[in-house]
């Protein structure tokens, strides 16, 4: 190109600067509008040097992108698509409506080296960009990607823009969808690994993902959804054939989850590695089968407060409300064990059954014990979504074994105090607006009157309530009470 210029630049000054010192009497150039004249040929012999491409045969225009697609950047093209050159925003190839065996591409830019369109062998691909692609992922093409990561990605970047990641299950029905509004990839040859930025939306959710993978096996996964709170960093390290190594760090809200596994065979075994919740001791174990998901899970938390499990922003609540559970391919079974020595406590004790299958969530057997006056079991439980919102539905048993204890708790007039064994009801409980509502109430078999359930409406703006209203409340239904 430098070439051109300098020849052109030699030209000028042989004829048209020649002629000016014949007639410089008669017409005057200044050196301000020969420098003018020379920048606008040399950007038309520019303009015309980037419509070289034009003329390539369009077949073999077509069988060169392909094949370097598919050596440089592992993206195998399918024949049949429409082609066109474009200099703008730079010198490219515009593919659309293309497919690969895992997606269908609206936009393809092709952006290739300016370095010589004199001779099109020398045609190089600088950058892949993907626009408006629609993937689809089945658990076996994971497994394909994950064992292609090991290996070395170009180091020409590929941009992916607005588009839809979509993973199936092996019916070819969709488990969920990653919306990308953009990301890229490529080998970064100072730091020696491959690269991998993402920034998309999963079940509404906005969040970023980074990953890095060195030629010696090593992995790492920085996950950030700033609506949830959470980050997560995970690092591995590939120890044998199907054998992996690796620690995961969770920050969600004020809580560390740290965890060290193994996997082998894609079966995860896990355990806790100084985890906390807010200020209590976290302590866990538990088995993950990767396909199909199937998840055992035992958890120990010591010293921590009951009551943050009901507040509207607990993990629990955030995890339920975001709504990944509600998935048919997803098995669960978790068992949480909570003990509390505070003072100012319910309940001493939680134990909660989690169990996820076929998309029903349930918590039967789940047990609040109050060492000193008796337990709470929930049964025929349901965790569903209707009509935008999050509804428990579920059947207490209240078992009474200290009757004094119960009413000293709630300061109950001695006049007023009834020998009250068991009580059942069904509550409907609204995770999103933080409302109960109470049904089927039976004390000791008995059913209660209308005025009854007229005070138990006291309690149904869960947001309200507190220890002193409750005990208001509860001292007024049990006054009631006929027994």
């Amino acid at each position: 190109m430098k070439k051109i210029v300098k020849t052109f630049n030699n030209l000028i000054k042989k004829t048209i600067f020649k002629v000016e010192n014949k007639t410089i009497d008669k017409f005057h150039v200044s050196n301000f509008n020969k420098y003018i004249i020379a920048i606008i040929a040399a950007l038309f012999i520019y303009i015309f040097y980037l419509l070289i491409p034009i003329l390539y045969d369009k077949n073999w225009v077509q069988n060169k992108i392909i094949t370097q697609l598919s050596a440089e950047f592992n993206i195998n093209l399918s024949n049949s698509f429409n082609i066109s050159y474009r200099i703008l925003p730079k010198p490219h190839y515009l593919i659309k409506d293309s497919k690969t065996a895992l997606a269908e591409i609206k936009t393809l830019n092709i952006f290739i080296s300016q370095n010589n369109f004199f001779n099109k062998e020398s045609t190089r691909i600088n950058e892949v960009v993907i626009e408006e692609a629609n993937f689809s992922l089945l658990n076996d093409n994971l497994k394909m990607l994950y064992k292609n990561s090991d290996n070395k990605f170009s180091k020409k970047k590929v941009k992916i823009n607005n588009s839809n990641i979509f993973f199936k299950d092996n019916l070819n029905e969709v488990i969920s969808i990653i919306k990308v509004s953009n990301a890229f990839l490529f080998f970064d040859e100072k730091n020696l690994f491959n690269m991998l930025d993402l920034k998309g939306e999963i079940f509404n959710i906005p969040f970023k993902l980074k990953y890095q993978n060195t030629l010696d096996l090593k992995k790492k996964i920085e996950v950030n959804a700033p609506d949830l709170k959470l980050k997560v960093i995970n690092k591995s390290f590939k120890t044998g054939e199907d054998l992996s190594t690796g620690t995961s760090n969770i920050s969600i809200l004020s809580s560390s989850i740290n965890t060290k596994y193994n996997i082998k065979n894609q079966i995860v075994i896990f355990q806790s590695n100084g985890s906390r919740v807010y200020n209590s001791k976290l302590n866990y174990s538990g088995q993950l089968a990767i396909n199909p998901f199937d998840l055992y899970l035992k958890i120990n938390l010591e010293n921590y407060k009951i009551s943050n499990l009901f507040t509207s922003n607990s993990i629990i609540n955030e995890f339920i409300k975001s709504g990944p559970l509600f998935n048919e391919n997803i098995s669960v079974h978790t068992l949480v064990n909570i003990k509390s020595t505070k003072k100012d406590v319910i309940f001493n004790e939680v134990k909660i059954v989690l169990r996820i299958l076929n998309g029903k969530i349930s918590f039967d057997n789940t047990l609040f014990i109050n060492n000193n006056i008796g337990l709470i079991e929930v049964s025929n439980s349901d965790l569903f979504l209707e009509n935008d919102k999050l509804i428990l539905a579920a059947n207490l048993s209240i078992e009474i074994k200290n009757t004094d204890r119960l009413y000293s708790f709630l300061n109950t007039n001695k006049r007023l105090r009834k020998d009250i064994k068991n009580i059942k009801l069904n509550i409907i409980y609204d995770f999103l607006s933080n409302e109960i509502t109470f049904k089927n109430i039976k004390i000791d078999d008995n059913k209660v009157s209308n005025q009854f359930y007229n005070i138990t409406e006291g309690f149904t703006d869960s947001n309200s309530n507190n220890l002193t209203k409750s005990r208001k409340l509860l001292n007024e239904l049990i006054n009631l009470y006929e027994g």
